[in-house]
């Protein structure tokens, strides 16, 4: 299966970072083959925790207009996660269309596919859209709801925007909730500098808090499993018209 997993969510402080290691957790726990690539140059927070992490970079300098091809080239191997850095929309748009990346990604039968991860709050929800729009059916788009941030989406159930536009691309949209890790447990673990699967967690974890981890990761890869993003066969999420909610 060729696809680009795009972990996005465009505003800082949305809990990006954390799905796109969860993500990565996901996929060695799965033994699932993947590359990582870590395009946060500036905050590398994937990387500080999966060392074998490539460097990708998405930049408006004319002689970096390159720097990112590698995240299409390695994707042509096996599938890869790309943890992007914040206020990146308008480079990674210019990227896209640059290099005429989705026509190109649909000739090699690679798949594209952005996990948005979104606070709930308006700015957020607007940049979601943007991309929605932008892209239309020519990218698959998860809808990650970070209960982390907002507990209550019921908000949106009457939103006209949102459910006219989660009708108009119910083909390659899905959504998933991502449950909320205590701030004092994710604290335990990123001064550690533990892995989810570090040994160290067992040894020196409150065994409440370990509990409330164990939870929150079976909750989270279930969420990503039900997308089936990472299935074998290709192309199957687009023609998929099952959708979450």
């Amino acid at each position: 299966m060729a696809r680009i997993h795009l972990i996005d969510g465009e505003k800082g402080g949305v809990g990006k970072s954390l799905f796109a290691r969860v993500m990565v957790q996901y996929a060695i726990d799965k033994k699932l083959e993947h590359t990582l690539v870590d395009a946060d140059i500036t905050n590398q927070d994937v990387k500080r925790f999966y060392n074998y992490a490539v460097d990708a970079e998405f930049s408006e300098a004319v002689n970096k207009g390159d720097k990112a091809d590698i995240i299409f080239e390695l994707a042509r191997k096996q599938p890869v996660i790309v943890n992007l850095p914040a206020n990146v929309f308008p480079q990674v748009k210019n990227w896209i269309k640059k290099g005429r990346l989705l026509e190109v990604a649909d000739k090699y039968d690679v798949d594209i596919c952005k996990w948005f991860v979104c606070d709930g709050g308006f700015e957020s929800i607007d940049l979601f859209y943007q991309s929605l729009k932008l892209y239309k059916d020519k990218m698959l788009h998860i809808f990650v709801r970070n209960l982390g941030k907002t507990d209550d989406w019921s908000f949106l159930k009457d939103n006209t925007t949102y459910k006219d536009l989660c009708k108009k691309h119910e083909k390659t949209l899905k959504i998933i909730d991502f449950p909320m890790l205590y701030p004092g447990d994710r604290y335990f673990i990123d001064s550690n500098k533990f892995r989810f699967d570090a040994i160290e967690i067992g040894e020196k974890m409150p065994i409440m808090s370990q509990q409330r981890l164990s939870t929150f990761l079976e909750e989270s890869n279930q969420a990503i499993e039900n997308t089936q993003m990472w299935v074998k066969e290709k192309k199957s999420a687009k023609n998929s018209s099952s959708q979450s909610s």
